[in-house]
């Protein structure tokens, strides 16, 4: 006898290229749904899926004599052969998958058709029909999948904890949402409402629903088509103010559904470039409608990853489209007689010091009213020319009142000198020590065995370093001080989002926040840790939210605490490119050498690095 012989049970072995976990089942199952032209759909979770995943539709329906056929492998009601997947025009088209899910699980499926009086009830565990009837039932079909993986224990103990789980469910239905707002989506877990989102024709509504106030209003709604008909892009762009730290919290549709194409997002990050801060992803819900035989689903069991036929020629015409789009609604109006400004005046060139001279003020002020509101014609050349003699202006000053105090600005004295325990004795260069870039500090030193040098300190990872150790010391002692908002900060949550926040609050609030479940998707903060002093921007509290989720997401909060503690430290540190005087300098250095690692940023980096005078000898060939 041969050595190669038919596996038995393969039929749940192929479950798994459709079957991966039970937002897999979710998928396929709202995909039949909308495809039957539901108007309304509820989902019914329990336990993440793992119990039960019941899906209501008032579609049309399956027929009593499809019924028994719709489980069996390589059946659909959508395509008849192979060259159909040409002119695919729905979202469902594989035919094993019903017959997959009925493999891994127990299904009940309760379904009628508008001419039939009466609609039919079939049970199938582990892939044998146990029972078919006629039965009362509404027109649509409702389906219940229990007990997923009952019988491979193996693959149902790699499922992930009910929190992770849960946030895959509640991602594919919030893109089926999105996608589809004429239809009414109704999502519950364990009896407790995450989404209700009712029909409309605006998907505005929708993302009112699910994202917010806020961030519906910072959408712009586009709606192009190209002259000769490659292609129709619909949907929502989202404003650079809520832009997000992962490009994974927008949406692309091809065809109505929900894709990830690596070439696309590199288009619209390309239509976005010079609008966004780099680190920065665009948020959009986009729909592009295509000629589907330009398109090929199949490539992959999820038939989330997609390939264009026909990339060359249709990807340059849409960024070309998305970034004039972008230009209309985001940079000043042309008017006549005035040029839009090339280069504008952000927060960090212009340099808020409390210790600029009036003059400076007040001539800064007048360029920004200028600017704000298009009254004159300033070139970017002009403007890079003011902000030079701004700067120029500054110097002297400083090099005045250096005059007056009688401070020498080239003779280092010893004064100068800044003198540590656990750091290098440290001699300030210039007044500052800062280089251009306002990122790194120059100083004259000397290592361990006394060879004199200069020594170059990185302010962020010093800084960072400081903040750590004084965070990590409140969290060991439980005595992390909180500031109050004057006003609590409401944030809306994403959906996939909510469950586990709701879960976890004690946890995240013991890093210094005081975040309370306000209902819906709908969360207040009314503190944050005392240690970021100012508030920070709403953007950036709902980034530190969500950076903090995802990382209790990925590992138990008691592991993950001090990545948080890292991140929340780097938040609060000086950055790369801040002005620095020279007191602050100092301070700087002093703290450092009160850390119990101050040669290391929290994230492992140094914090400065040392070069003796005969390094530089042997770089500049003056020795051997």
């Amino acid at each position: 006898m041969g050595r190669i012989k038919k596996i038995i049970d393969f039929e749940k072995i192929a479950a798994g290229e459709v079957v991966e976990r039970p937002a897999s089942v979710v998928k396929e199952l709202l995909e039949n749904s909308i495809d039957a032209e539901a108007k309304s759909i509820k989902i019914i979770v329990k336990n993440a899926g793992k119990t039960l995943i019941q899906v209501i539709d008032d579609g049309y329906g399956i027929e009593r004599d499809d019924v028994e056929l719709a489980f069996e492998r390589y059946t659909s009601g959508k395509i008849e052969k192979f060259d159909d997947l040409d002119s695919l025009s729905t979202l469902g088209f594989r035919g094993e998958a019903l017959s997959s899910i009925a493999v891994v699980s127990q299904v009940e499926l309760i379904t009628r058709i508008e001419k039939d009086a009466l609609g039919t009830s079939i049970i199938v565990n582990d892939g044998e029909i146990k029972e078919i009837k006629k039965t009362s039932a509404p027109i649509g079909t409702n389906i219940s999948v229990k007990n997923l993986f009952y019988n491979i224990p193996a693959r149902r103990k790699f499922l992930k904890s009910d929190k992770v789980e849960l946030g895959h469910i509640t991602d594919i239905i919030t893109r089926y949402a999105l996608a589809f707002p004429q239809i009414h989506f109704q999502y519950q877990h364990n009896q407790l409402d995450i989404l209700n989102c009712p029909s409309s024709d605006s998907l505005k509504d929708m993302v009112f629903h699910i994202y917010g106030k806020k961030t519906a209003r910072k959408m712009y709604e586009i709606d192009y088509s190209h002259p000769s008909a490659l292609f129709k892009l619909s949907g929502l762009l989202g404003d650079p103010d809520i832009s997000k730290k992962k490009r994974g919290s927008s949406s692309l549709f091809v065809n109505r559904r929900y894709v990830i194409s690596d070439r696309f997002f590199e288009v619209i990050n390309s239509a976005y470039k010079g609008f966004l801060m780099i680190g920065r992803y665009p948020f959009f819900i986009l729909n592009l409608e295509i000629e589907p035989s330009t398109v090929d689903f199949n490539i992959h069991p999820k038939k989330l990853t997609i390939r264009f036929n026909n990339e060359k020629i249709s990807f340059p015409f849409i960024e070309s489209a998305l970034r004039a789009f972008l230009e209309e609604q985001l940079l000043p109006k042309k008017q006549e007689g005035i040029i839009k400004p090339l280069v504008s005046f952000s927060e960090k060139d212009q340099i808020l010091d409390s210790e600029l001279t009036s003059e400076y003020t007040q001539e800064t002020e007048e360029i920004e009213d200028f600017h704000d509101n298009n009254m004159v014609e300033i070139l970017a050349s002009d403007q890079i020319q003011l902000k030079e003699k701004i700067q120029t202006r500054l110097i002297k000053q400083e090099l005045q009142e250096n005059e007056k105090l009688g401070k020498a600005t080239k003779v280092l004295a010893k004064k100068d000198l800044i003198i540590t325990d656990s750091l290098p004795m440290m001699r300030l260069i210039s007044d500052t020590g800062q280089l251009s870039n306002n990122t790194y500090i120059i100083f004259e030193s000397e290592d361990d065995d006394g060879n004199p040098g200069i020594l170059l300190l990185d302010q962020h990872a010093a800084s960072e370093r400081i903040m750590k150790e004084r965070y990590l010391k409140q969290y060991n002692e439980a005595k992390i001080e909180k500031q109050l908002l004057i006003s609590p900060i409401k944030l809306d949550i994403s959906p996939a989002e909510v469950f586990f926040l709701r879960e976890h609050l004690n946890e995240i609030n013991k890093f210094g926040f005081d975040l309370e479940d306000f209902g819906g998707n709908t969360f207040v903060l009314r503190a944050i840790p005392a240690i970021f002093q100012k508030i920070p921007r709403l953007d950036v509290v709902k980034d530190m939210i969500e950076e903090i989720v995802e990382m209790g997401k990925q590992q138990s909060f008691s592991q993950a605490e001090e990545d948080i503690i890292n991140y929340l430290a780097c938040h609060k540190s000086i950055r790369g490119g801040d002005v620095l005087r020279a007191k602050d300098i100092k301070n700087l250095v002093i703290d450092l050498s009160k850390c119990s690692d101050p040669k290391h940023c929290a994230h492992g980096r140094p914090t400065f690095k040392f070069i003796s005078f005969k390094e530089l000898d042997k770089m500049f060939k003056r020795i051997a």
